[in-house]
């Protein structure tokens, strides 16, 4: 078998991928911070931070894999407004961007660091992440199951067009 052509990412495998950041999102809190599990050593977290991360970086090259061939990044903007808020800083100056689901796929890949504070009572903590684009620092803080929400109901727009 030859393999000819663009890389074969579905609509169905990218909503798999959503579910599953989804899932992990909503889990850290009942499992950290209200279960019952005691994870003295902090292996369960280091295990859940490896898989989240690793999920979310797999959706984000699926997502632009479809970017690439030919998904209109722009037209995601309305759906992914209400995830969060990306900054960028350029000498002393900080402006608040408005961002597309690429754009947040973009910043995933190209994480420095990734950062969540888990506290008790918040649910459904924000996961924040920064880097560096050229001269411009950037901070995104992202929630990650209103991330997964928006990728799922452009997929359903998209899909039944």
């Amino acid at each position: 078998m030859r393999l000819h052509g663009t890389h074969k990412v579905s609509l169905d495998s990218v909503r798999i991928m959503a579910i599953n950041c989804y899932a992990l999102d909503l889990a850290a809190y009942p499992l950290f911070m209200d279960g019952t599990h005691s994870d003295k050593e902090g292996k369960t977290m280091a295990v859940y931070e490896e898989l989240l991360t690793s999920q979310l970086l797999a959706l984000a090259i699926a997502l632009r894999t479809k970017f690439y061939q030919g998904a209109d990044p722009q037209e995601t903007i309305k759906y992914v407004l209400p995830c969060g808020l990306l900054y960028k800083f350029k000498n002393g100056n900080e402006e608040n961007a408005i961002f597309s689901i690429k754009d947040v796929c973009d910043k995933i890949i190209h994480a420095d660091t990734i950062y969540r504070d888990m506290e008790k009572g918040v649910q459904k903590p924000v996961t924040t992440l920064s880097g560096k684009q050229g001269e411009f620092k950037w901070e995104l803080h992202l929630s990650v199951s209103l991330f997964a929400e928006a990728i799922l109901n452009w997929i359903q727009d998209i899909s039944s067009t």
